[in-house]
């Protein structure tokens, strides 16, 4: 069973870890940070591809 955090739990536990361990909550944030634009990445990537297979004869021809 998932156990739901209450946002005000979990922001005074970051501000905790912030203040007592400042190196850990860097590497934390760097880390989250890679994620999101790791998926930014992969998401422009895909669009990328859709739009050139969407107007592949249209590039083609104006080859």
């Amino acid at each position: 069973m998932a156990t739901i955090l209450d946002k005000e739990v979990v922001k005074e536990a970051l501000k905790e870890l912030l203040r007592e361990e400042p190196a850990t909550f860097r590497a934390l944030l760097k880390e989250a940070l890679a994620e999101v634009k790791h998926a930014d990445e992969e998401e422009f990537e895909q669009l990328l591809k859709n739009n050139f297979d969407r107007f592949q004869e249209t590039f083609k021809a104006l080859a």
